[in-house]
């Protein structure tokens, strides 16, 4: 990951994290930042909401290649 790209500033609606992503900018995981007051950089988005996650703690790949967060995922 280039450190020089990226960028931990808060989900703007108008530069989803997806976009920033697919521009190989990394974003702060949503999660870590809401839950746990944590700055953790990724390159992973979910293909729901278009927030940055830590895959395989807070989302993971949902089949076809689709990443889903904790949150929009399948639910139990």
């Amino acid at each position: 990951m280039n450190w020089l790209s990226a960028d931990p500033s808060d989900y703007q609606e108008t530069d989803t994290d997806e976009a920033k992503i697919l521009r190989d900018i990394a974003v702060p995981c949503r999660i870590c930042e809401s839950a746990f007051r944590r700055l953790r950089m990724t390159l992973r988005y979910c293909a729901t909401c278009h927030h940055g996650f830590c895959e395989g703690e807070h989302g993971s790949f949902a089949g076809a290649g689709r990443a889903r967060c904790l949150f929009c995922g399948p639910r139990p």
